[in-house]
Parts: structure tokens; C-alpha cells; sequence
């Protein structure tokens, strides 16, 4: 009986473990250690974990299109968030559609980054995709085992993950 217990515990907890994926396809560079040139609305990126290295690959990132970061030289992650409205298409389209479509512009949008900081003080800085931003925290905080560093105010975005609280002084 006790075996049994312990087989279903062992198997509801491997269910309902959060799994994160080893990579993510769709994100903008914005910084990296070797890149002097990224094209700024080019989401067809890719970040991944081979072996012990965080890779980031940039196909149009100028002179290197592809970085390696070792796991023991990542000193900290952190996450930010920002906010804004579709005022114009909110307004055409509540003109257009009676006033319905103005809920287009009435809702807010956001805009995800993640920042990996080296022991060395070199910056990995991208944008993540709507949709996959908590997959990407997931697999960075995987990755490191190290706490996202959020302020207060964007801490609701990463809700179940290991963050750290920061102040804009510590920043």
C-alpha cells in the first residue's frame, strides 16, 4: 500500500511539474556580448540551452551571429515590462465599428524584456514574445538556478517563478 502511495505521489508530482522548453524562436536582440548590430523588429531569433552554455542566435546580428554564454558566468537575470495602448487603431476602429472596437485601444499591451548579466559585466538583453516570455523565464531560471530580479510593480508577471523583488536603487 505504501509503495503504491508513493508510486502515484511520485507520478502526480512528474504531471504536474511546470515542464519549460530548451529553447525559444521568437524574440528581438536588443544587447549581446560581440554584437554591435541587431535589426531592432527582427523577432526570427532564437535562444537555447546546449550543454552548459546559454545560447543566443542572430541571424542578422552584426559581426557574430551567434553567442555563447557558460552557465557558471552568469552572475544574474532579470525582467522588466512595458506598457502601452493602441490609441490610433483603437480610435479608427471604434469609429468604424460604432464604438465596439475602441476596446482595441483602451487595452494595454506589453513588451517583455529579459536581461542575463555576466560576472564580467557583459549583457545578453532581449525581447520576448508575449506568449513565450514565462517559457523563457522558466528556462533561464532552470538553467541557473538563480532568483529573476522584478520590481514590485511587474512582479505579477512572474507569478510560481523564484524572483527577487528589487528596488530601482538596485538597479
Amino acid at each position: 500500500m505504501m509503495k503504491e502511495l508513493l508510486a502515484l505521489v511520485v507520478a502526480l508530482s512528474v504531471i504536474a511539474s511546470p515542464a519549460y522548453p530548451q529553447s525559444a524562436d521568437k524574440l528581438i536582440v536588443i544587447a549581446a556580448p560581440g554584437v554591435t548590430k541587431s535589426e531592432p523588429k527582427d523577432w526570427h531569433n532564437s535562444l537555447g540551452i546546449s550543454e552548459q552554455n546559454l545560447v543566443l542566435n542572430c541571424p542578422k546580428c552584426m559581426p557574430i551571429q551567434t553567442v555563447k554564454v557558460p552557465a557558471s558566468d552568469i552572475a544574474s537575470i532579470r525582467y522588466g515590462e512595458n506598457a502601452y495602448h493602441h490609441w490610433v487603431a483603437g480610435i479608427v476602429t471604434g469609429v468604424l465599428s460604432l464604438g465596439v472596437g475602441l476596446i482595441v485601444g483602451l487595452m494595454p499591451h506589453h513588451q517583455h524584456y529579459f536581461s542575463v548579466d555576466t560576472k564580467e559585466g557583459k549583457v545578453v538583453a532581449i525581447q520576448a514574445d508575449k506568449k513565450d516570455y514565462r517559457d523563457i523565464a522558466g528556462m533561464l531560471q532552470n538553467f541557473t538556478g538563480l532568483p529573476i530580479q522584478v520590481s514590485a510593480k511587474e512582479a505579477h508577471f512572474l507569478n510560481g517563478f523564484n524572483i527577487k523583488i528589487t528596488t530601482e536603487e538596485q538597479k
